[in-house]
């Protein structure tokens, strides 16, 4: 069975619904872009999807191994790059050679070895935006959600992660991508969601 994500009527309610019920499916290897206002709930439909937040009416289900490229990436600022993202391995169960030879190919696919060991601290926003991905790919992820994963990235970087990303589809990753900007959707998401906001009321 292809299909990796079932995601039906799914809710959140603070006081009042934050978003309309959403439905909507994904198979391996297809990307879904979420797109919407600030505040109508994007964030905390990954959320959601991840099971860091429990939905209040709906349900979904997921099979296979998860990625999460979160705004708040929680790296710890004192150590490296590369401590970091040894830590984030380590927090993925992944051990010995096993664990080395995940944290070298993410480093290297996400061009992090030029500033390797430099603390966390003194990177750039691209720096870490850098580092999330590759923390988030340690898990060889069937699905992968991307929270405004291109932000504070440069052109070349741009350029470089949408590449990693269309061939992590290609080997069958599903992808949901949130962004403000719809052209980060290009050859990366077949369907995009635009989120409405329940709340809004037409002028």
């Amino acid at each position: 069975m292809n299909e990796i994500l079932t995601v039906s009527r799914l809710q959140k309610i603070r006081r009042t619904p934050l978003f309309e019920p959403v439905s909507f499916s994904l198979v391996r290897g297809e990307g879904l872009g979420v797109y919407g206002r600030n505040g109508c709930g994007k964030t905390t439909l990954l959320d959601i999807i991840a099971g860091v937040v429990k939905p209040d009416a709906g349900e979904f289900s997921r099979a296979g191994s998860l990625g999460y490229v979160m705004q708040q990436d929680g790296f710890q600022e004192a150590l490296s790059c590369r401590d970091n993202l040894r830590l984030e391995a380590a927090l993925c169960a992944l051990t010995g050679k096993t664990a080395r030879e995940r944290v070298q190919e993410c480093a290297e696919r996400c061009d992090l070895l030029a500033f390797w060991h430099k603390p966390l601290s003194r990177c750039s926003v691209g720096m870490r935006a850098r580092l999330s991905i590759a923390a988030a790919l340690l898990p060889a992820p069937e699905l992968l959600l991307l929270d405004e994963a291109f932000s504070g990235l440069d052109r070349e970087s741009y350029d470089s992660v949408k590449k990693l990303l269309r061939e992590k589809k290609q080997a069958g990753t599903a992808i949901i991508l949130v962004s403000h900007n719809r052209d980060d959707f290009t050859e990366l998401c077949e369907n995009i969601l635009t989120l409405p906001d329940a709340n809004r009321r037409p002028i």
